[in-house]
């Protein structure tokens, strides 16, 4: 499943009020012209298929149900993610669906609760609580997702579809033992490879989120997401960071491991291994010392063990994205953002974890961009990096409140 985040705390604004841009609506098709415009082609299926409302697709490996209010531009642009996620996650595990991934993209939450009901045979509280805490599920024993494209379209590059359908290729991998695999490790190999999808700030989210769980003693014990019961217990904020320190100790195992690590790790469950097994005889360690060492190695992964990182492209596919981590639990951290032609300060608070990320997006100008966070009078952490692409002028500018990724 591909979380929500819980609603930041409520933040000071800024003497520049931040104002939350307007969410786009779906493109329209256009109307016709005499001009030559582009072909968009989609994977039409061989067979015709009920409509309902809903349009079938059948990209490689796949069926794919579609809103008809979403575009054709979009349609094809969902069935190509589809069919690139789904490939890179088969040469992930080595493995090749024996049958056709079922996907239902609704434009928007009404269709997600929608599908929820009437496709995955949810009650309603149960669906709402699903739409409220998600934008992607996945329904084992259906073996069909379910996505909202409203909640995911904006994220580049896109990163949710590939998560779940890591799911499905994980539920025929792991056959006929499927209960050998841990919550954990089935979760953090699907977060992880959403950081496969050309996304550097996903992997700079896990690595540097889970030090920030270790600096804030929040780290959780394995032991204590093995069992999907045991996952399923921790929501809010620990319901987000579970999958980093998943995603991170996965990442180290795979480190460990060596190539083709997963396909080695799954071969051995399939014949009886658990996961300690398996990994002491392909790393030649033993789980016990894996285990021992992983907050240091969690520690070593970073720069410092507080501080703030920067990455670009950011997380709207532009711009810059960072991340204040190692910071005390909840703490009231004066964020101020400073470049040649803006000078920018709020009050913000950061996870109970000590981690907050946002974004300087296109609103801002090109240029050198210090970002300094002060505890009362103390500053704790500066950075300066270079944004590249943006406005030319001042004049327009409010502060982008540093949205949390959902």
């Amino acid at each position: 499943m591909e979380t929500a985040l819980p609603t930041p705390t409520s933040a000071t604004a800024s003497p520049a009020a931040a104002t939350a841009a307007p969410e786009p609506s779906p493109t329209s098709e256009p109307a016709p012209t005499l001009s030559t415009a582009p072909t968009v082609v989609v994977p039409e299926c061989r067979q015709p298929l009920p409509q309902g409302g809903l349009i079938a697709l059948c990209p490689d490996g796949a069926m794919l149900w579609l809103d008809g209010s979403l575009s054709r531009e979009e349609q094809a642009a969902i069935a190509a993610q589809v069919e690139d996620d789904l490939a890179a996650v088969q040469r992930e595990f080595k493995w090749t669906l024996r049958t056709r991934a079922v996907i239902h993209v609704r434009a928007g939450r009404d269709g997600y609760v929608d599908t929820l009901r009437s496709v995955f045979g949810y009650g309603g509280a149960t669906a709402e609580y699903i739409a409220d805490n998600s934008v992607a599920f996945f329904e084992p024993s259906l073996r069909t997702i379910a996505v909202n494209w409203d909640e995911i379209r904006d994220r580049k590059p896109i990163a949710a579809i590939r998560h779940e359908l890591t799911h499905v290729v994980t539920l025929e991998a792991c056959a006929p033992r499927c209960d050998l695999v841990p919550a954990w490790f089935n979760e953090g190999e699907a977060r992880l490879q959403e950081t496969t999808v050309g996304a550097e700030w996903r992997l700079v989210r896990v690595r540097y989120e889970a030090a920030s769980m270790l600096a804030t003693a929040t780290l959780l014990p394995l032991t204590t997401l093995w069992t999907q019961a045991q996952w399923n217990a921790y929501g809010d904020w620990m319901g987000y960071y579970k999958y980093q320190e998943a995603a991170r100790a996965i990442e180290l195992i795979k480190e460990d491991v060596g190539p083709d690590a997963i396909p080695k790790i799954y071969a051995r469950m399939r014949a009886g291994d658990d996961v300690p097994r398996a990994y002491a005889a392909l790393s030649g360690r033993s789980w016990a010392s894996f285990v021992g060492g992983l907050d240091a190695r969690i520690a070593a992964g970073v720069a410092a063990p507080r501080g703030i990182v920067t990455v670009a492209p950011g997380a709207d596919g532009t711009g810059l994205s960072y991340l204040l981590y190692g910071f005390p639990a909840e703490a009231n951290v004066t964020l101020r953002i400073r470049s040649h032609a803006v000078d920018q300060t709020q009050e913000v608070a950061v996870s109970p974890q000590g981690a907050l990320f946002g974004s300087i997006d296109n609103t801002y100008p090109q240029g050198e961009y210090t970002i300094t966070a002060a505890i009362g009078a103390d500053t704790v952490a500066a950075v300066t990096a270079v944004k590249r692409g943006g406005r030319l002028m001042q004049e327009d500018f409010e502060f982008p409140y540093t949205s949390l990724y959902r």
